[in-house]
């Protein structure tokens, strides 16, 4: 029976989306990686081979200018001066302390620092910890494209991708401290479990691992960061479906895993939805 048995093929994180004859990639994206998880998988070459125009999440060269930093710095700190332990409660404030402290942090470093401004900076820190220091999918393939000369699109505005940013945690500030502190407490095995897993284009595990937590257990966050715009993103790659152009569209794995992902609606609406090989 085992020589009768039909090959395993592995498949990868980059899907096929088909309407008749015209054709679009989506590529589900990692934004920071460990040398080790180098280099991409060969999928990424082959669909950018075949693409004519790229789309990322937002443009990545315009956030990198200096005054669209500035502004994601401005935006990161509480405008009025308050302090975030006015806006948490004194035992969540208190288990900040003792990460901040426990990592070499000055947890008064923390207290100018709105939700969003603190999980980005604990979540840089611990990356660095884990060894992620390489630039991951995306801004790899828009430097791609910028030296090849083909035309890369964001599917938000700068003004849109900034919004989103900083609505991280603001409508329950202590409950998504808590989440954050709990998601931090990730170690190595962890983070190659969701590497192999979005290598292999397994969606259960990434659907698993990085979405439904989330849903569950802070839902106005999963509501504003994927589903709101999974819903507007749609629109624009339904569209490109009619396009006589091939797009590669690269987008963080969260959002196309689950019954809300982009995975599903396309299967939902008809589309012939393949997983590369």
């Amino acid at each position: 029976m085992l020589f009768c048995a039909p090959p395993l093929w592995a498949q990868s994180p980059v899907w096929r989306i088909a309407d008749g004859s015209s054709v679009l990639y989506l590529g589900a994206t990692v934004h920071m990686l460990r040398p080790g998880d180098l280099p991409l998988p060969g999928v990424f070459d082959e669909v950018y081979a075949q693409s004519d125009v790229l789309l990322f999440e937002a443009d990545l060269g315009a956030l990198a200018q200096p005054d669209v930093q500035g502004l994601i710095a401005q935006g990161m700190v509480y405008a009025d001066g308050g302090s975030l332990s006015e806006h948490v409660s004194e035992s969540t404030w208190q288990r900040l302390e003792r990460y901040a402290v426990s990592h070499g942090l000055a947890p008064q470093m923390l207290q100018p620092l709105r939700p969003s401004g603190v999980f980005l900076t604990l979540l840089g820190i611990e990356m660095m910890r884990l060894g992620a220091t390489e630039e991951g999918v995306d801004m790899r393939l828009y430097r791609q494209a910028l030296d090849d000369g083909k035309p890369v699109i964001g599917l938000e505005t700068i003004e849109q991708h900034l919004e989103y940013l900083f609505s991280m945690g603001e409508e329950d500030p202590d409950l998504f401290m808590t989440q954050v502190l709990d998601e931090l407490e990730v170690d190595s095995a962890m983070l190659d479990t969701l590497i192999d897993a979005w290598r292999r284009g397994d969606e259960a595990v990434l659907y698993d691992e990085l979405v439904l937590q989330l849903k569950l257990e802070y839902e106005p966050l999963y509501r504003t960061l994927v589903l709101e715009r999974n819903r507007l993103w749609w629109s624009q790659i339904e569209a490109l479906l009619h396009s006589p152009q091939t797009e590669l569209v690269l987008v963080g794995a969260a959002h196309l895993v689950g019954p809300d992902g982009l995975l599903s609606r396309a299967r939902g609406l008809g589309f012939t939805v393949e997983a590369m090989q």
